[in-house]
């Protein structure tokens, strides 16, 4: 097993708030992630990333992604993001489909997309934080 130790950020795109303020929460107790920014939609997650990019600032090492959202869903930012340049498409980055979707294709249509790197049922738990974590520090040493 991986020793874990702490990434540097995730992004939180989901519009329900209470949602956001739960995972925010459970991060947090993780202690495995020391920044937490929230979006509440595929357009904003992708202004956001843009944005990061263009300060050089970190980029988040994890993306925790609805399906369900205004103006842009998850599919959508999914489809926006793989056109993205490299430097912020980065390949270690992990992505997280979430939803409370019970539809196999929903469940499908996550799991073809190269960008993802796992469908999860709402609401996020520790050990998932934890094997994400994980996932990502594999994915560095790789």
């Amino acid at each position: 097993m991986t020793q874990v130790t702490s990434l540097q950020r995730v992004l939180l795109v989901d519009d329900d708030k209470v949602t956001n303020l739960m995972h925010g929460r459970l991060i947090e107790h993780t202690g495995l992630i020391e920044e937490i920014d929230v979006v509440t939609d595929g357009v904003a997650a992708l202004e956001y990333l843009n944005a990061k990019d263009a300060a050089g600032d970190p980029l988040p090492e994890l993306i925790l992604l609805d399906i369900n959202m205004p103006r842009m869903d998850g599919f959508e930012f999914l489809e926006n993001y793989a056109a993205l340049p490299e430097q912020i498409r980065n390949a270690s980055t992990l992505i997280i489909m979430l939803s409370t979707s019970v539809l196999r294709a929903d469940h499908d249509r996550a799991e073809a997309d190269p960008n993802v790197f796992a469908f999860v049922n709402k609401p996020v738990k520790s050990d998932d934080i934890v094997r994400f974590v994980e996932a990502y520090q594999e994915r560095l040493a790789g």
